[in-house]
């Protein structure tokens, strides 16, 4: 924590996928940041070439309802830590922000997007819906953008997103920190 700016960096090489080990991991981060009074704003980012691709497919796999059941409320209660933080949350989305990924950007209170950077919810194109934060979509893009993304599983460039309101800033790749 630097001056009251705390850099959370989601791991999980090449694509920072999320697991339940990861999920675990970014709730407890978040509620515990929540508690301290000296954290005033919080930067997330992703390491290496996405800021998170979404769910691992291989944890998936293996699911029947009640994991399924379990697995989706653990991410929702995850990317709500996130969203109901006390303090501002800017997503530095350094490549990938796709699915889950893009609901938990879309959790942050500000996006700034690598030039290279890509949104979007292509699960949709396989049947999986977004349930977790899509409903913060269309105040910020608008209906008829907000049914593109989560209708028809559209990736957006950053600098779609910047057009369409979903990011604030792209800055060249090596100026995102």
């Amino acid at each position: 924590c630097a001056g009251g700016i705390v850099r959370c960096t989601l791991d999980r090489p090449p694509l920072n996928l999320f697991e339940p080990g990861l999920i675990a991991a970014l709730r407890e981060t978040f509620e515990t940041l929540a508690r301290d009074p000296s954290v005033l704003a919080v930067v997330l980012t992703g390491a290496g070439r996405a800021f998170t691709a979404g769910m691992d497919v291989n944890v998936l796999r293996d699911l029947d309802v009640p994991s399924a059941k379990a697995l989706i409320r653990s991410l929702c209660a995850a990317i709500d830590a996130v969203h109901r933080a006390p303090f501002p949350v800017i997503a530095a989305v350094n490549g990938a922000c796709l699915g889950a990924g893009f609901e938990l950007g879309l959790a942050c209170d500000l996006r700034v997007a690598a030039a290279g950077a890509m949104f979007g919810l292509p699960e949709v194109r396989v049947g999986v819906p977004s349930v977790i934060q899509a409903a913060l979509l269309p105040p910020l893009i608008g209906p008829g953008r907000a049914a593109e993304l989560l209708l028809l599983g559209t990736s957006i460039t950053a600098s779609q997103a910047l057009d369409w309101g979903l990011v604030e800033q792209v800055v060249p790749a090596e100026r995102l920190d």
